[in-house]
């Protein structure tokens, strides 16, 4: 994403976030995927960037690399559909809804797959983000609400469809 924001930056005649999320059209489609690497300006990517970092990594030491990477794709899909159905208008960019996504995964991961290490990351993505739930009850002007939501209820979907195909797999955990 920093990639992207640096080309945009210093292509000054060309703005890549006319390619985000367009809420109900069909050009808006492909901003589900692209939405995560564009940015407003330097201050929400920079909101963006730590929190993924952290919270990526927690959520690598926590379910593994493979499954880090299907978390965060799920994430981007979800969240994006959400914000493709739901949001009231304008061009939807950043990395917001993945990250709640993320939080939503290791929320409810904790719920559907207890242990002692789910909770006890749960209770740290908790104690470093859990302010930041406050957000899906807040509604400001140019802050996606629906990117926010969705990615929250995205990440607990898929914690309980990795919890429910876990559990029917016979491939263990551990793999």
């Amino acid at each position: 994403m920093w990639v992207v924001f640096i080309v945009d930056t210093l292509l000054i005649t060309t703005n890549f976030n006319h390619f985000g999320i367009q809420p109900r059209t069909l050009n808006g489609l492909l901003g589900i995927a692209l939405s995560p690497f564009l940015h407003a300006n330097l201050i929400h990517i920079i909101s963006n960037t730590l929190p993924l970092l952290i919270i990526s990594s927690i959520l690598k030491l926590s379910i593994g690399s493979t499954r880090t990477n299907i978390v965060i794709a799920l994430s981007i899909i979800g969240s994006g559909l959400g914000t493709w159905i739901f949001s009231t208008a304008g061009v939807v960019v950043g990395a917001s809804g993945l990250i709640y996504g993320l939080i939503g995964f290791l929320f409810a991961n904790a719920y559907f797959s207890p242990s002692l290490r789910s909770w006890l990351i749960a209770l740290l993505t908790f104690f470093l983000y859990g302010g930041t739930l406050a957000s899906l009850f807040v509604v400001l002007p140019h802050v996606s609400w629906a990117g926010h939501a969705w990615g929250f209820i995205s990440g607990i979907l898929i914690a309980a469809s990795m919890s429910s195909y876990l559990k029917e797999s016979p491939i263990k955990k551990g793999s």
